[in-house]
């Protein structure tokens, strides 16, 4: 497969994402992907299982997180995808989310200026229909009510968005995100406005599927995992989530493209989203940082433990 799912949670999304690293490695295997990011909500715990699971399998690893984005004290949370490119990049997004649990606040969350000072290195995604991005254009969390419509202040206010923080990831380092699900009217109208923001400020657009689990067979525990995080019963979940949507990889290239299509995306704009997936995964080159072993000096031979 040409397409890399530059947007996934394994089970250190706590209470969202199902599947030990290994088992998302392993389906990514099966799936011909040559790379692999993970991206845990708020927290970069994943990094040593996932570069030991896909240095094993010839996978590349890729770093990254999706971040709590928000003003200081705003209750409500919007997402980023973050990506290492290099070893600078993997420093600053270690900063970014060790700020981020300084600034707590309901979620461990990254504000505008710690984007501004550690940003090099770094690849950002615009974000899922949470993003900053996405409520600018049609509202949720701290922009206000969700609606289905556009208006000229809306389009204005999110060129100016797009804008900025292509200004803070130079170099062609912020791309627009597009998700793979025509069955969710909202995902549909980004996916389209994303396009025509895309010709209109050059920002490129990228493809995800916003995994959660390896199969979609898994998609049973994901609501078991909500429910007891949210303290509540698999009954109440599925009445107030779209259970259709499958959070999971795409089995080819055609299907991923077929589903991008379906969300009003034109052929162009599809295959070239597609084909950034592959791009940014070579722009992502990173190493964890190793320290030798601790060294232990054997005891004396009458050496007896104090009782």
């Amino acid at each position: 497969m040409k397409y890399v799912s530059l947007h996934t949670h394994t089970t250190f999304s706590f209470g969202d994402g199902y599947g030990p690293v290994s088992h998302h490695v392993s389906r990514i295997e099966e799936l011909g992907m040559s790379a692999l990011a993970v991206t845990e909500h708020g927290n970069v715990s994943s990094f040593v299982e996932l570069e030991k699971a896909c240095r094993a399998k010839g996978i590349k690893p890729i770093f990254g997180c999706e971040i709590y984005f928000a003003p200081p004290k705003t209750m409500q949370k919007c997402h980023m995808i973050l990506l290492a490119m290099n070893q600078i990049g993997l420093q600053n997004l270690n900063r970014l989310i060790t700020r981020s649990w300084v600034n707590f606040y309901r979620w461990p969350t990254v504000h505008l200026e710690d984007l501004e000072a550690n940003n090099e290195g770094i690849i950002a995604l615009s974000g899922c229909s949470d993003s900053a991005l996405s409520c600018t254009l049609y509202g949720g969390k701290y922009f206000g009510p969700k609606t289905m419509e556009l208006d000229k202040g809306r389009v204005q206010r999110a060129i100016g968005l797009v804008e900025r923080f292509s200004e803070i990831f130079d170099e062609g380092r912020y791309f627009l995100e597009c998700q793979r699900f025509p069955l969710l009217e909202r995902t549909c109208l980004i996916n389209q406005a994303n396009e025509k923001l895309s010709a209109r400020t050059g920002v490129q657009l990228v493809a995800t599927s916003d995994v959660h689990y390896p199969k979609a067979t898994d998609q049973p525990m994901q609501k078991i995992l909500h429910a007891s995080h949210r303290g509540s019963s698999v009954d109440v979940i599925e009445s107030q989530w779209e259970w259709d949507v499958k959070l999971t990889y795409p089995t080819s290239d055609l299907e991923i493209l077929n589903d991008m299509l379906k969300t009003g995306m034109s052929e162009d704009a599809a295959r070239q989203a597609i084909t950034n997936t592959a791009l940014i995964a070579d722009r992502c080159n990173v190493e964890l940082p190793k320290a030798p072993l601790p060294k232990f000096v054997q005891g004396p031979d009458d050496w007896k433990p104090w009782v």
